[in-house]
């Protein structure tokens, strides 16, 4: 009987209550590697690397430190032994064939299953093939020779990585064939490299997710369900798809905007038929997008036997109001996953799991309700908690709302993504927006061409016409307060949209005890808070009997089923300008033919020193402003025409200096370099991948600024800051889920600053979980500030 262990679970008083050897574990790490993979045909692939993830703990130095209990997490190597089998036994130097390229593919796998893809060449040009190759004293004879003892003989192992190559190797020629024939031989290389190793990530997604499953299985007893068969999935797609499409037709179809929504969706409902890869859902604002997108996805999901729908939303309260609405037409919270604020931290360098990953999402369940930062997270970012979601993007649809709110930095990484996505994984990617960037006008753009869901007709679009944005100069914000006051009179409800916090802090303050209802939104309040407050925000705008003013930053700008008589918008990119326009007239309110309008303000002494991005289009607006002015018959004498949007996509891509698109770092090559030729630190290293991938994961953060999620003191969350602080929450993991889960609808992201003086005031809980409570600093009123305090929150 096999005496190596790869697992030994002890209980409080250290007695050991349940092993596991490693060959079982390897076994089964293998069977859930190549299920996982099973989508895109790589199931050998995934089967080989789960085999030999593991192959370290074949020694008995490993041994000595797991049986002793009392050892530092990481302080016995064993994620070198198998990198080393692979690269030995099926690896020359230089790479001579497909063969080489496959070995290092594995090995990339094998010795990134802890902590995250390794460096083949990093910073100081040390390349990490050969550092695995010649590590000393890490046992690997003795652990390579009990791994054919015990686990795979070294026929089987020669049969299973021809296998896993028999497999690799039409997807290997096929990325060798995506980038075509017109580019540069420079550009080529560059993208060849980078879907290289998104090929790598997508088999460590697979062994991270056997190799965590089968621990949390074997050793926690956690179930997972099982998975559906082609046939079952069909008939659940087509039973939630008959739910939808009943719902849909019960719409009334009196007034031209319902009679064209109408029309959209059952555009939509016929295009799903076409084959996957990349659409593209441009829509006018107002025009149902969230349901005509679901509809899309339901009936292409059905004929094409996807494995889940994925949709993402760019902020929360978009995200919110999208999940009710699909909740609504699922009609089955089982099938449904919402993911959104991740407060489970996990140690990503750790030796053994830990245990608080187990607590976090899967991404198992049909249909996702995600964030753009999620998804975007599980594409390039380091931690293992995100890379294990990758293979669970193969074989669906993925929905991106909103998709010009893809950061412009790293707009070369998302579309060679989006087209390995759509090309090698099978994903049927769908691109939502009512201003749809120019993507072929960056380097390295989408694959095209990117069909249209729903073709552009100009007599469809014409019922969504419902406003007239005019660009009304410059003023202070004590001038936009008077202007707003002045042109309330006007109308019965006026929203104010700002590029920043502290400005509709401080409209809110200088409107604050007029003669009509007002409200605050912003990012600085929780998810619970801006649901209330657009809550009573809709019901104060039902009643003529009061006025109603709504001051807020951008999260009221997408997403948001609301609508006022009049918008005023802080001079923006007219992405945004377009979308807090939505807001406006929504549903034809003003009557027939009558334009609303939308008042665009310069705020005069505006310091964007901080957002460059709202800077770069803000200037790109203010060009298209000068030229719509000179020749407005050119834009059709709209500044929200195709036209016009497409001018100021140009504009913007003209102003971004070079190489703005591959994520420019300070004092650092691009991550985009990084992920592809590596040609800055890789010089004449005797292997095919180059990648310093644990630098660009590293350095890879969808925002610059370092947030935190925190729960803030909001409602019932009092008794769950309680809660998560409790011995109860330490002891009881499932109990500290439910905790966590409930608290998410809580939380607020806040700069390393605001928690540096938090911290300084002794104002924030440690939670169970790895999570942090707020006490004081929250307005009722505008959330989040540091200017509020109640320090006897937790106490009274």
């Amino acid at each position: 009987m096999e005496s190596y262990l790869a697992h030994i679970q002890r209980d409080p008083s250290d007695k050991i209550i349940a092993v596991q050897s490693v060959s079982k574990h390897c076994h089964n790490t293998a069977r859930y590697a190549a299920a996982a993979l099973e989508p895109v045909g790589l199931s050998a692939a995934g089967e080989a690397v789960g085999l030999l993830h593991d192959l370290g703990k074949y020694s008995e130095q490993f041994q000595d430190y797991i049986k002793d209990g009392a050892g530092t997490r990481g302080s016995v190597n064993h994620t070198f032994a198998g990198v080393r089998l692979l690269l030995e036994r099926y690896h020359h130097e230089p790479p001579e064939d497909l063969a080489d390229i496959a070995a290092e593919l594995l090995a990339l796998a094998v010795g990134g299953h802890h902590g995250g893809l390794f460096d083949c060449v990093d910073d100081q040009q040390k390349n990490g093939f050969r550092h695995r190759l010649t590590k000393k004293e890490i046992g690997y004879e003795e652990a390579r020779d009990n791994f054919f003892r015990f686990c795979i003989n070294q026929e089987e192992l020669d049969q299973q990585f021809q296998a896993a190559l028999n497999e690799l190797t039409p997807v290997l020629e096929h990325i060798c064939a995506m980038t075509g024939e017109e580019v540069s031989d420079e550009r080529y290389d560059q993208e060849t490299a980078f879907y290289s190793g998104l090929l790598a990530r997508l088999l460590l997604s697979a062994v991270i997710e056997g190799d965590r499953r089968d621990t949390a299985i074997s050793m926690n007893g956690a179930a997972f369900p099982p998975a559906r068969s082609g046939e079952e999935l069909e008939q659940m797609w087509f039973t939630l798809l008959t739910r939808t499409e009943e719902k849909l037709n019960a719409f009334s179809s009196k007034t031209p905007i319902d009679q064209a929504r109408r029309m959209i969706s059952n555009q939509c409902g016929q295009a799903a038929e076409q084959a996957g890869g990349v659409f593209r859902l441009s829509v006018p604002t107002g025009g149902g997008k969230t349901l005509s997108g679901l509809r899309f996805a339901l009936a292409h999901a059905r004929k094409y036997r996807k494995q889940r729908i994925i949709f993402t939303s760019p902020l929360l309260s978009i995200l919110d109001q999208n999940a009710k609405e699909i909740r609504k037409y699922i009609q089955d919270d089982s099938l449904i996953l919402e993911h959104h604020s991740n407060l489970v931290r996990t140690e990503e360098n750790s030796e053994q799991l830990d245990e608080r990953e187990l607590l976090t999402e899967t991404w198992e369940a049909p249909v996702i309700i995600t964030t753009l930062v999620q998804l975007l997270n599980i594409l390039f970012s380091g931690k293992t908690t995100c890379i294990r979601r990758f293979h669970s993007l193969c074989n669906s649809v993925i929905v991106i709302d909103e998709v010009q709110t893809v950061p412009s930095k790293m707009l070369s990484m998302f579309s060679l993504a989006v087209n390995f996505l759509a090309e090698i994984c099978g994903v049927t990617v769908v691109l939502c927006s009512a201003t749809q960037p120019c993507t072929e006008q960056i380097e390295h753009p989408i694959h095209g061409p990117i069909r249209d869901i729903v073709p552009y007709d100009p007599a469809l679009w014409q019922v969504f016409q419902r406003t007239d944005i005019q660009s009304v100069g410059s003023m202070s914000l004590e001038q936009i307060a008077d202007f707003a006051v002045k042109k309330l009179e006007h109308v019965d409800s006026l929203l104010i949209v700002c590029n920043k916090k502290n400005q509709s802090e401080h409209l809110y303050s200088l409107l604050k005890d007029k003669s009509f209802a007002l409200f605050s939104l912003s990012a600085a309040m929780c998810v619970t808070h801006r649901r209330d407050t657009l809550n009573k925000l809709k019901s104060a705008l039902g009643q003529s009997s009061q006025k109603t003013v709504c001051v807020s930053t951008q999260v009221i700008e997408a997403g948001v089923d609301i609508s006022f008589g009049c918008v005023i918008r802080l001079s923006a990119g007219m992405d945004s300008v377009v979308q807090a326009a939505g807001r406006c007239n929504r549903s034809g309110e003003a009557g027939p033919g009558v334009l609303a309008p939308v008042y665009l303000v310069e705020c005069q002494q505006e310091n964007l020193s901080h957002l460059p991005d709202i800077q770069l289009g803000k200037d790109a607006t203010q060009e298209l402003i000068a030229e719509f002015a000179a020749r407005p018959e050119q834009f059709q004498h709209r500044l929200d025409s195709d036209a016009s949007i497409e001018y100021y996509y140009r504009a913007l891509y003209r102003r971004e200096p070079a190489g703005h698109h591959d994520y420019c770092v300070k004092d650092r090559p691009s991550l985009f370099s990084l992920l592809s030729l590596n040609g800055q630190y890789a010089q004449e290293h005797p292997y095919y991948f180059n990648q310093a991938f644990r630098l660009a994961g590293t350095l890879f953060e969808v925002f610059e600024e370092n947030t935190t999620d925190v729960v803030v003191p909001y409602k019932e969350s009092e008794a769950l800051i309680a809660g998560l602080c409790s011995e109860k929450a330490q002891r009881d993991p499932f109990y500290l889920r439910s905790l966590l889960e409930a608290a998410k609808p809580y939380t607020v992201s806040l700069y390393q600053y605001q928690i540096d003086r938090l911290n300084e005031e002794h104002s924030l809980i440690p939670l169970q979980g790895g999570a942090l409570g707020l006490s004081g600093h929250y307005s009722a009123e505008t959330g989040f500030s540091m200017g509020e305090s109640n320090l006897e929150f937790l106490w009274r």
